[in-house]
């Protein structure tokens, strides 16, 4: 049957789009794109980003697994993060540069998975992997979150989406289980990705798989270190901010409008895309299936965390962002083979350079993140750092709430609920009274091999305060949602009032 004169301008944009879609030069440009945004968001890692590195340094010097030397602790949120910053560290003996190599590999990577989606749905390979990996470093909240699992999440759930489509059960349980390891809530997301895409039976073999490749050390943290799950299940869960997950990014809209302004577009385009792919799930099953796989997993993650309600910190966000972002990359590129494909990509590329925007708005490089909600830059926390070591060298200091920064500048012991163990514990006895009974047993059982620990004695505390700097022992810090009031940290001795 003859084509019509649209098919033939289809087929030829197809053509043009796919022409030089080599992987290799996919994934340099993907790499070059995680390495710019390291060079620029370097300076300006959070607090919570800095923990995960002290972790890493730890174990990459000394075998230790904790915040501080010689105190085990079991806060770590990303077992497998904290792995692959341990391994890069010891290869290059710099923390926050394994921080910027693993940033590159993550990007890498995902450049190559969403090739091989393209290979998979007959997509434009060259469309797919370029606007998808533009959307997810360009994005000012998910960029907001360097240091941290993020972006290793962002990696492995397009690497499930894409063993998922063929059906290849064991590597998607292999991928499913690295997901849990990265975060144990991403459980969330393998359910929802492998439910939408694959058949039932192939979801069970994986899921088995999944759990055969996390269980083991979930175990051993039950025994070695007294919690199957992460200790900031309860720390975290229970700071309270005036708002929580589900209204979270309305409140993040009035500190940072132009930030949420563009987050908020993204995950519109992506709830657009759903409905698209849910639409023609006859016909174009391959990028409907996985345009529906990347919002199922977005959108599994953000409801079951509306349940849960935690504090609304921003990286909580990230993969429902990711998830619709990459449902609008896959559905754009489906357009893109129409007619009039060039018009639908200049106009997709618009909430990229909006994101652009506001990253470049936000000055370079960054001294913060263009979301950050912490009392000190990481200059400041080094300043205060800095000054300590000198003063009071090997002294031990209550944290101001924020903890990984200052341990990983000061020659000293910064604890708190995360560092100390035995200040988590009192907050996890706290929480095991005000629990119900069903939770609390669930969480005596999780707490069941917990070793019994005291506070670490302190001699100093730091604290934050709405004044200007006006002594010794103080510095400047800032408001999170004002950064230019003047504010101070100060340096008390630990019993004062």
């Amino acid at each position: 049957m003859a084509q019509t004169s649209a098919e033939r301008r289809a087929g030829t944009t197809t053509r043009t789009w796919s022409k030089h879609a080599r992987p290799t030069a996919v994934v340099i440009t993907s790499a070059l794109a995680g390495a710019l945004l390291f060079l620029i968001a370097r300076r300006g890692l959070g607090d919570d980003a800095y923990i995960t590195v002290d972790y890493a340094r730890n174990l990459a010097f000394s075998g230790h697994w904790g915040i501080i030397p010689a105190q085990t602790a079991n806060t770590a949120t990303s077992p497998l993060h904290v792995w692959l910053l341990a391994l890069l560290t010891a290869v290059t003996g710099a923390p926050v540069m394994a921080v910027g190599l693993l940033l590159v590999i993550t990007t890498a990577a995902s450049g190559f998975w969403l090739h091989r989606i393209a290979g998979l749905t007959g997509l434009p390979r060259r469309v797919l992997p370029l606007l998808g990996v533009a959307l997810l470093v360009s994005n000012p909240l998910l960029a907001s979150t360097v240091g941290m699992e993020t972006y290793l999440g962002i990696a492995l759930l397009i690497a499930l989406v894409r063993h998922a489509l063929p059906g290849n059960w064991v590597a998607t349980g292999v991928v499913a289980g690295a997901m849990i390891l990265t975060r144990p809530d991403f459980a969330i997301i393998d359910l929802a990705v492998v439910l939408t895409i694959s058949a039932s039976r192939r979801a069970l073999r994986s899921a088995l798989v999944a759990l055969a490749i996390a269980l083991p050390w979930h175990v051993v943290s039950w025994f070695a270190l007294g919690s199957a799950l992460p200790d900031t299940l309860l720390t975290r869960m229970d700071e309270s901010w005036g708002a929580t997950y589900a209204t979270g990014l309305a409140w993040y809209f009035q500190h940072w409008s132009a930030a949420i302004g563009v987050t908020v577009l993204l995950l519109l385009c992506g709830l657009a895309a759903a409905c698209w792919a849910w639409s023609v799930r006859a016909k174009r099953p391959g990028p409907a299936q996985a345009t529906l796989g990347f919002a199922a997993g977005g959108a599994a993650h953000a409801m079951a965390f509306a349940l849960l309600a935690p504090p609304p910190a921003h990286w909580y966000y990230g993969p429902a962002v990711a998830g619709f972002g990459l449902a609008a990359a896959v559905a754009v590129s489906a357009f893109v083979q129409r007619e009039h494909g060039n018009v639908v990509l200049t106009v997709a590329t618009l909430p990229v350079l909006g994101a652009l925007g506001v990253d470049l708005g936000h000055g370079l490089p960054w001294t913060t993140a263009p979301i950050n909600g912490n009392w000190a830059t990481a200059a400041q926390y080094e300043r205060m750092a800095e000054t300590i070591s000198a003063e009071r060298p090997g002294s031990t200091i209550v944290s101001p709430a924020e903890v990984g920064t200052l341990s990983y500048f000061c020659e000293c012991r910064i604890v708190d609920d995360l560092s100390d163990p035995g200040r988590t514990a009192e907050h996890i006895s706290e929480q095991l009274d005000r629990a119900g009974p069903v939770t609390r047993a669930l969480l005596s059982i999780n707490y069941l091999h917990r070793a019994p620990a005291e506070p670490i004695p302190a001699e100093h505390r730091m604290e934050w305060e709405n004044q200007p700097v006006d002594g010794p022992d103080q510095w400047p810090a800032r408001l999170p949602t004002d950064p230019d009031a003047q504010v101070r940290m100060r340096l008390v001795p630990f019993h004062a009032p």
